[in-house]
């Protein structure tokens, strides 16, 4: 690749509109509330390898479940108040959120809830992510690659 094209490459991504955003703490708080579509965080660092390796993979799902599913991002260093809260140990740590529904609480007025469906610690790829959601939050069998 020349210096042309890795500089047009560069400009590119920094310019181009990220889905999965980062967040503050008190976002965070607000988001957790409104549950209109599930939630995938990634806790992270600046400063972790596995954190920056799994940030492109992490965007890359965001784009592919649009619209489906929320993807977003809290600095553990930025917002070390909600790591602790969140009980965040390792990087990256991602948590799969979604809203609970029981048949009771179809019209009942209540404000939603959200139950943590999955945690991981470790970085994971696109086609790994994508397929966790799908399980997650969509009915889809346990990916296979992951048994």
């Amino acid at each position: 690749m020349s210096s042309s094209q890795i500089r047009k490459s560069c400009l590119y991504a920094s310019t181009e509109q990220k889905i999965a955003i980062d967040v503050t703490g008190e976002q965070l708080e607000v988001m957790l509330t409104e549950c209109e579509q599930p939630l995938v965080l990634d806790a992270y660092a600046t400063w972790c390898g596995p954190c920056v390796q799994m940030a492109p993979e992490f965007e890359e799902a965001a784009r592919a479940l649009e619209g489906r599913v929320r993807f977003i991002k809290i600095d553990t260093d930025k917002e070390s108040f909600m790591a602790e809260r969140l009980n965040i140990n390792g990087l990256p740590t991602l948590l799969f959120l979604d809203e609970y529904k029981s048949e009771g609480d179809q019209d009942s007025g209540s404000e939603p809830k959200l139950v943590l469906k999955e945690r991981i610690e470790g970085g994971l790829d696109k086609k790994t992510l994508i397929a966790l959601c799908e399980h997650h939050f969509f009915g889809v069998p346990f990916p296979d690659q992951l048994l």
